[in-house]
Formats: C-alpha cells, sequence, structure tokens
C-alpha cells in the first residue's frame, strides 16, 4: 500500500518516525512525503534548508519526499491541508494518508469534517463571529451547538484539527484516500514538555538555539544530518534575522496592500497600519494588532506572507506541478506507478518548469524568493540561487 503524508519535518524527530514506522509495519508499504520547503506553517523560517530535511527524511524511512509550495505552507490549516492533499492526491497512485493525532480516532474526525462542510454550520458560525471572537474558537462553538461536543473536541487540538482539514480536502476532491491516523505519543504539539525520547520539533529547535542537548529524541540519521548542517554552519536558520527586512516592508505598505495579502479581512488592515506606525519591533507589532479574534500564528502568516509577496492572486493558483525532491528505490517506483496515474505534471528538474505554463512559473518563482530568503537565515548567509541549483537527493 503507498500511503501519503503531509510533514514539515523541523527537524525529523522520533515522532515523525514512529508515525513512517507504524505505516510501514508490513515492510512493503511506501510513505510519501509531501514537505513544506523554506518557511512553514507558524509563520517562521524552517530550522534548516528543504534539501538537508529531505536528507533526513529518506535516512529515517521516508520513500518519496515532494515540495508542498510556499504558497500553502505559509497557510491557514484549511489551504495547507488543501495544498498537501493536492499534491498527493494528483499522485493518482497513493492509497491512504497516515497522519498523527490526539483522539486516534479517525471516525470522529470524519464525522467533523462532514459537519464543517454542511450548510446548517453557517449562519451558527456567524453568530459567535459577531461575539469578536477568533475564528477558530467561534468554529468550535458552532460545531458544539449544531453536532454536539463530542465531534467539536476534533477541533480543540492542533493535529486533531489538522486531520479533519484533511480528511475536508479528502472529501472536497473526491480522491480515492482512505484517512489514517496514529494516535500521537509522547507530547503534544509545540509542547516544551519531554516524555522518554519523545519532545516536540518546537522544544528541539529550543534546544538547538540554547545549545542544549537533544540527541535522544531524534533518530540517528536525522541528528547526524542536524548536526553536521550545524557545524557546517548551515542551521540553525534563525528568523529575528529578517526583522529589519520585515519592518521595512511592513512600514512602505499602504491600505490597500495589506487588504491584497491572505487572512487580512474586516479592518484588520488599520490595526497593521497603526501598529506599524507606533512601533519599532515586530514583537510590538503584533501584540499591539493582537485580540481574541486574531491569533498569534495567523498574525505571523500575514506578516510573512507580506515579506515573501504572497498576494491574494497566488492563493486562487491551484497546485500546478508534482516537484519531486528526492527518493529511495522504493521512492522511485512510486514515480514509476505515477507516471501512469499523475494528473499533474511531475517534475524533477528546475528547467521543467519553463514549459508548464505561467501559473507553475509563477509558483516556482515564489519558490525561489523564498529560499533565497530563506539563506539570510542562516548562521553563514548563502548566495541566490539554491533552489536552482541544488540536486535531486537519491538514496
Amino acid at each position: 500500500m503507498n500511503y501519503g503524508i503531509v510533514a514539515e519535518f523541523n527537524p525529523f524527530h522520533n515522532g515523525h518516525k514512529h508515525i513512517v514506522d507504524t505505516l510501514k509495519a508490513n515492510g512493503e508499504n511506501t510513505v510519501t512525503a509531501v514537505m513544506s520547503e523554506s518557511f512553514v506553517q507558524r509563520g517562521e523560517c524552517a530550522c534548516m534548508s528543504p534539501y538537508e530535511r529531505t536528507k533526513a527524511a529518506l535516512s529515517c524511512g521516508v520513500d518519496l519526499v515532494l515540495s508542498l509550495p510556499v504558497v500553502y505552507a505559509t497557510a491557514s490549516a484549511e489551504r495547507f491541508a488543501q495544498g498537501g492533499v493536492s499534491v498527493l492526491g494528483s499522485l493518482g497512485c497513493i492509497d491512504a494518508l497516515g497522519f498523527g493525532s490526539e483522539c486516534g480516532d479517525v471516525e470522529c474526525l470524519k464525522e467533523c469534517a462532514k459537519a464543517l462542510t454542511s450548510d446548517e454550520l453557517s449562519p451558527v458560525l456567524e453568530k459567535y463571529l459577531n461575539k469578536g471572537i477568533s475564528f477558530p474558537d467561534a468554529r468550535q462553538q458552532a460545531l458544539a451547538e449544531t453536532c454536539g461536543e463530542n465531534v467539536a473536541r476534533a477541533l480543540s487540538s492542533p493535529n486533531d484539527l489538522l486531520g479533519v482539514e484533511y480528511v475536508k480536502a479528502i472529501l472536497k476532491n473526491n480522491y480515492p484516500i482512505e484517512p489514517v491516523t496514529i494516535k500521537r505519543v509522547g507530547v503534544s504539539h509545540d509542547s516544551d514538555e519531554i516524555s522518554l525520547n519523545f519532545c516536540s520539533a518546537s522544544a528541539i529547535r529550543s534546544f538547538l538555539k540554547n545549545g542544549d542537548e537533544y540527541k535522544a529524541f531524534m533518530p540517528e540519521g536525522s541528528f547526524d544530518i542536524l548536526s553536521d548542517a550545524v557545524a557546517s554552519g548551515n542551521a540553525p536558520a534563525d528568523f529575528s534575522k529578517l526583522e529589519n527586512a520585515i519592518l521595512y516592508r511592513l512600514r512602505t505598505m499602504s491600505v490597500d496592500d495589506f487588504i491584497n495579502i491572505p487572512d487580512v479581512s474586516e479592518g484588520l488592515e488599520f490595526r497593521f497600519i497603526e501598529a506599524v506606525r507606533g512601533s519599532v519591533t515586530l514583537g510590538e507589532i503584533l501584540e499591539k494588532v493582537k485580540t481574541k479574534r486574531y491569533t498569534h500564528s495567523r498574525l505571523r502568516r500575514i506578516v510573512l506572507c507580506a515579506l515573501l509577496g504572497i498576494t491574494n492572486e497566488y492563493i486562487n493558483i491551484p497546485v500546478p506541478y508534482i516537484r519531486v525532491l528526492g527518493f529511495n528505490e522504493k521512492g522511485a517506483e512510486v514515480l514509476k506507478q505515477a507516471k501512469n496515474t499523475a494528473t499533474l505534471p511531475i517534475v524533477t528538474k528546475s528547467s521543467d518548469i519553463k514549459a508548464l505554463g505561467e501559473n507553475a512559473q509563477r509558483i516556482f518563482e515564489l519558490e525561489c524568493r523564498a529560499r533565497d530568503i530563506f539563506s539570510l537565515c542562516l548562521p553563514v548567509p548563502q548566495t541566490c540561487g539554491k533552489e536552482m541549483t541544488d540536486k535531486l537527493i537519491v538514496l
């Protein structure tokens, strides 16, 4: 069976290895990962380059790594899931989508996904939004009112929430992909806690930044690749190095510029303009803009989109290609199958994109821009063009 997963591997840790090993339990299954490249959904840069993270994934059991375009990688949970599922669905040979969840109950997640797409939810959701609470909280309360607390509880935990969005994306596109969930082990998403040899990627990034030990929480191959990257000045990437560039960009934006950024609505553009004019740090801006309705993660993504030049016109562009970052022998077999089943062009060389039309070129140009900006976050900054010159990884 060919499994797919959507991930950031930021970095690849023991929890990721548990999911991959569980999906490959019978020894015959394959795992294809759709992975964010330079920037991630929390509105920050990845800890190291997409090609080093691809090496780590392949060294730890993943068979094929595909790119999640940055326009989806830096979006809300709904669009993040839509992008990842679109890449997997377009391969035409993925049988199931595997993901971790807090509840471990795929039927509950399916019920929640179906409820969120029903016509009954919209008026109730609007009622709660009018109370000034955040969209995630309003949606959960609306779901509790219409379908009950048990269904709504699936929106209270980050991995359950993503799982619901994966199921929604599968249903929306009618992909013949079966959702399969694996109960999360160890600690919760973004937690600073430690449980045996499990901790979150966020905790590992914190250990890395502070010079603390983190080897026990990563598979050997992933740890070695991250250690080599640190030794060579290729990790960890530090988003704070972009702060002055971000402040420059925000200070030169008009109200219309803010309106044209994804997820800016209902007067949020005016809050940003006022905060930018009265602040000298990014942290000040985010604190001044934040309300109960607008979460920090949403605001960070807006700021990142402003920096990268991701505007509303990009979010209407469907995934234009399947871009391969790396594979092993089993991954090569998946690609061989996909040649006969894929509904989008499969790209293994950046030069192939020139023949794919305007949308494909625009999405890839955005990816190149993101990588060039990401390269400034590294301990030893890199020159432009790495997205064009880094070689396909074949193990």
